[in-house]
Protein backbone atom coordinates (compact mmCIF):
# COMPACT_ATOMS: atom_id res chain seq x y z
CA UNK A 1 0.00 0.00 0.00
CA UNK A 2 1.08 3.58 -1.34
CA UNK A 3 1.24 5.81 1.69
CA UNK A 4 -0.32 9.65 1.19
CA UNK A 5 3.40 11.03 1.05
CA UNK A 6 4.40 8.57 -2.04
CA UNK A 7 1.10 10.19 -3.90
CA UNK A 8 1.65 13.78 -3.34
CA UNK A 9 5.19 13.67 -4.83
CA UNK A 10 4.15 12.38 -8.67
CA UNK A 11 1.37 15.07 -8.65
CA UNK A 12 3.72 18.00 -7.70
CA UNK A 13 6.45 17.06 -10.25
CA UNK A 14 3.49 17.18 -13.08
CA UNK A 15 2.75 20.60 -11.59
CA UNK A 16 6.04 22.49 -12.04
CA UNK A 17 6.90 20.88 -15.49
CA UNK A 18 3.37 22.81 -16.27
CA UNK A 19 4.24 25.59 -15.08
CA UNK A 20 8.21 25.77 -16.26
CA UNK A 21 6.77 24.89 -20.01
CA UNK A 22 4.00 27.53 -19.54
CA UNK A 23 6.99 30.30 -18.66
CA UNK A 24 8.87 29.09 -21.54
CA UNK A 25 6.29 29.71 -23.76
CA UNK A 26 5.54 32.87 -22.61
CA UNK A 27 8.97 33.85 -22.70
CA UNK A 28 9.50 33.34 -26.42
CA UNK A 29 6.29 35.25 -26.68
CA UNK A 30 7.26 38.08 -25.33
CA UNK A 31 11.22 37.77 -27.15
CA UNK A 32 9.08 37.66 -30.60
CA UNK A 33 7.43 40.89 -29.31
CA UNK A 34 9.89 42.69 -28.46
CA UNK A 35 12.21 41.42 -31.72
CA UNK A 36 9.38 42.33 -33.95
CA UNK A 37 9.03 45.87 -31.91
CA UNK A 38 12.79 46.83 -32.34
CA UNK A 39 12.32 46.45 -35.97
CA UNK A 40 9.64 48.90 -36.30
CA UNK A 41 11.23 51.17 -33.89
CA UNK A 42 14.48 51.18 -35.96
CA UNK A 43 12.27 52.43 -39.10
CA UNK A 44 11.18 55.36 -37.64
CA UNK A 45 13.57 58.64 -38.16
CA UNK A 46 13.48 60.72 -35.16
CA UNK A 47 15.93 62.47 -35.24
CA UNK A 48 16.81 65.14 -38.72
CA UNK A 49 19.56 64.08 -41.16
CA UNK A 50 22.93 65.59 -40.09
CA UNK A 51 22.95 66.87 -43.78
CA UNK A 52 20.06 69.08 -42.85
CA UNK A 53 22.57 71.13 -40.96
CA UNK A 54 24.17 72.19 -43.78
CA UNK A 55 21.30 74.85 -44.96
CA UNK A 56 22.19 76.95 -41.76
CA UNK A 57 23.80 80.15 -42.11
CA UNK A 58 27.47 80.93 -40.82
CA UNK A 59 27.14 82.80 -37.24
CA UNK A 60 28.61 86.39 -38.77
CA UNK A 61 28.40 85.62 -42.05
CA UNK A 62 32.25 85.70 -42.56
CA UNK A 63 32.89 88.85 -40.35
CA UNK A 64 34.62 89.43 -37.22
CA UNK A 65 32.14 90.20 -34.28
CA UNK A 66 32.85 93.53 -32.75
CA UNK A 67 32.38 94.66 -29.14
CA UNK A 68 33.17 98.09 -27.37
CA UNK A 69 33.61 98.94 -24.06
CA UNK A 70 30.77 101.39 -23.04
CA UNK A 71 31.02 101.93 -19.12
CA UNK A 72 32.75 101.47 -15.99
CA UNK A 73 30.78 99.64 -13.70
CA UNK A 74 31.29 99.98 -9.44
CA UNK A 75 33.18 96.74 -7.61
CA UNK A 76 29.75 94.45 -6.72
CA UNK A 77 30.59 92.09 -4.32
CA UNK A 78 30.40 88.31 -5.44
CA UNK A 79 27.04 87.74 -4.16
CA UNK A 80 25.59 91.12 -5.25
CA UNK A 81 23.22 90.52 -8.61
CA UNK A 82 23.49 94.00 -11.06
CA UNK A 83 19.65 94.92 -11.83
CA UNK A 84 20.25 95.78 -15.54
CA UNK A 85 17.71 97.16 -18.75
CA UNK A 86 18.81 97.94 -22.50
CA UNK A 87 16.51 99.76 -24.22
CA UNK A 88 15.39 97.85 -27.83
CA UNK A 89 17.47 99.29 -29.62
CA UNK A 90 20.49 98.29 -27.29
CA UNK A 91 22.03 102.04 -27.34
CA UNK A 92 20.71 102.80 -23.93
CA UNK A 93 21.04 101.37 -21.02
CA UNK A 94 20.27 101.33 -17.51
CA UNK A 95 20.92 99.71 -14.18
CA UNK A 96 20.23 100.32 -10.03
CA UNK A 97 23.43 100.49 -7.40
CA UNK A 98 22.90 99.39 -4.16
CA UNK A 99 24.08 101.06 -1.22
CA UNK A 100 23.48 100.27 2.12
CA UNK A 101 19.36 100.57 2.78
CA UNK A 102 18.92 102.86 -0.26
CA UNK A 103 19.52 102.25 -4.14
CA UNK A 104 20.43 104.94 -7.17
CA UNK A 105 19.30 104.62 -10.92
CA UNK A 106 22.34 104.99 -13.72
CA UNK A 107 20.55 105.77 -16.59
CA UNK A 108 23.98 106.22 -19.76
CA UNK A 109 26.29 106.24 -16.95
CA UNK A 110 24.29 109.41 -15.14
CA UNK A 111 23.20 108.53 -11.77
CA UNK A 112 19.95 109.41 -10.59
CA UNK A 113 19.18 110.61 -7.04
CA UNK A 114 19.65 108.26 -3.88
CA UNK A 115 16.06 106.48 -3.18
CA UNK A 116 15.09 103.84 -0.59
CA UNK A 117 13.81 102.03 -3.22
CA UNK A 118 13.87 102.05 -6.94
CA UNK A 119 10.68 99.64 -8.48
CA UNK A 120 10.13 99.65 -11.75
CA UNK A 121 12.21 100.92 -15.22
CA UNK A 122 11.53 100.85 -18.36
CA UNK A 123 12.69 102.07 -22.10
CA UNK A 124 9.54 102.88 -24.53
CA UNK A 125 9.20 100.93 -27.79
CA UNK A 126 11.09 103.07 -29.94
CA UNK A 127 14.02 103.66 -27.43
CA UNK A 128 14.13 107.30 -26.71
CA UNK A 129 11.84 107.46 -24.07
CA UNK A 130 12.75 106.19 -20.18
CA UNK A 131 10.41 105.91 -16.82
CA UNK A 132 10.99 104.30 -13.47
CA UNK A 133 8.85 104.18 -10.34
CA UNK A 134 10.65 104.75 -6.64
CA UNK A 135 10.05 104.84 -3.07
CA UNK A 136 10.97 107.22 -1.05
CA UNK A 137 10.18 107.89 2.88
CA UNK A 138 6.88 105.52 2.34
CA UNK A 139 6.11 107.63 -0.83
CA UNK A 140 6.35 107.00 -4.45
CA UNK A 141 6.97 108.60 -7.32
CA UNK A 142 7.22 107.68 -11.30
CA UNK A 143 10.26 110.13 -13.48
CA UNK A 144 9.43 110.12 -16.75
CA UNK A 145 12.25 111.64 -19.33
CA UNK A 146 14.22 113.33 -15.95
CA UNK A 147 10.93 114.55 -15.24
CA UNK A 148 9.62 113.97 -11.55
CA UNK A 149 5.69 113.17 -11.27
CA UNK A 150 3.44 113.86 -8.50
CA UNK A 151 3.64 111.60 -5.09
CA UNK A 152 1.45 109.12 -4.37
CA UNK A 153 1.23 106.48 -1.34
CA UNK A 154 1.88 103.43 -3.91
CA UNK A 155 2.23 103.38 -7.55
CA UNK A 156 1.80 99.88 -9.22
CA UNK A 157 1.06 97.61 -12.32
CA UNK A 158 0.24 98.00 -14.92
CA UNK A 159 2.88 100.68 -15.57
CA UNK A 160 3.75 100.62 -19.49
CA UNK A 161 4.82 102.68 -22.62
CA UNK A 162 2.32 102.84 -25.31
CA UNK A 163 3.09 101.04 -28.36
CA UNK A 164 3.96 103.91 -30.06
CA UNK A 165 5.90 105.31 -27.47
CA UNK A 166 4.09 108.99 -26.70
CA UNK A 167 2.44 107.24 -23.38
CA UNK A 168 3.92 106.11 -20.03
CA UNK A 169 0.61 105.08 -17.89
CA UNK A 170 0.38 103.51 -14.33
CA UNK A 171 -2.11 103.48 -11.80
CA UNK A 172 -1.49 105.34 -8.16
CA UNK A 173 -3.07 104.99 -5.05
CA UNK A 174 -3.75 108.03 -3.14
CA UNK A 175 -5.90 108.27 0.19
CA UNK A 176 -7.40 104.51 -0.41
CA UNK A 177 -8.56 105.23 -3.41
CA UNK A 178 -6.74 104.52 -7.33
CA UNK A 179 -6.74 106.73 -9.88
CA UNK A 180 -4.88 106.20 -13.77
CA UNK A 181 -2.49 108.60 -14.72
CA UNK A 182 -0.97 108.80 -18.40
CA UNK A 183 2.08 110.78 -18.45
CA UNK A 184 1.32 113.54 -16.02
CA UNK A 185 -2.74 113.50 -16.45
CA UNK A 186 -4.45 112.21 -13.50
CA UNK A 187 -7.88 110.00 -13.96
CA UNK A 188 -10.54 111.05 -10.81
CA UNK A 189 -10.10 108.85 -7.70
CA UNK A 190 -12.19 105.44 -7.76
CA UNK A 191 -12.06 102.81 -5.20
CA UNK A 192 -10.59 100.31 -6.91
CA UNK A 193 -9.67 100.65 -10.27
CA UNK A 194 -9.58 97.21 -12.65
CA UNK A 195 -6.45 96.26 -15.19
CA UNK A 196 -6.86 98.69 -17.92
CA UNK A 197 -5.80 97.94 -21.44
CA UNK A 198 -5.68 99.37 -25.08
CA UNK A 199 -8.47 99.02 -27.68
CA UNK A 200 -7.18 96.75 -30.40
CA UNK A 201 -6.17 100.19 -32.74
CA UNK A 202 -4.04 101.67 -29.72
CA UNK A 203 -5.91 104.68 -29.93
CA UNK A 204 -8.12 104.40 -26.79
CA UNK A 205 -7.30 103.55 -22.97
CA UNK A 206 -10.04 101.19 -21.71
CA UNK A 207 -10.90 100.33 -17.87
CA UNK A 208 -13.23 99.32 -15.86
CA UNK A 209 -13.61 100.78 -12.16
CA UNK A 210 -15.61 100.65 -8.73
CA UNK A 211 -16.88 103.38 -7.04
CA UNK A 212 -19.08 102.67 -4.18
CA UNK A 213 -21.92 100.29 -5.64
CA UNK A 214 -21.98 101.91 -9.20
CA UNK A 215 -19.12 100.02 -11.98
CA UNK A 216 -17.85 102.15 -14.37
CA UNK A 217 -16.55 101.78 -17.58
CA UNK A 218 -13.93 104.22 -18.73
CA UNK A 219 -12.18 105.21 -22.37
CA UNK A 220 -9.45 108.21 -22.58
CA UNK A 221 -8.12 109.05 -26.38
CA UNK A 222 -4.64 108.78 -26.96
CA UNK A 223 -3.76 110.91 -29.65
CA UNK A 224 -1.49 108.76 -31.65
CA UNK A 225 1.96 110.59 -33.88
CA UNK A 226 -0.40 110.55 -36.77
CA UNK A 227 -2.97 112.30 -35.84
CA UNK A 228 -1.30 115.15 -35.62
Amino acid sequence: MISPAKKIIPVFNKQQRRLVWTMAVLTVIAAGLLLVFSWRLSRLNFLPAWSSLSVLPALFQGETMRETAVATLPVFSSTEELSFLSSPDGRNFAYILNNNQSQQLVLNEKAGPIVDSVTFMAFSPDSRSFAYTYKLKDKERAVINGLVGKEYDWIFNPRFFTPDSRYFIYKAREKGKDRLVINSQESRLYDRIYEPFLSPDKATLIFFARDGERLWRGEIPLERSGDQ
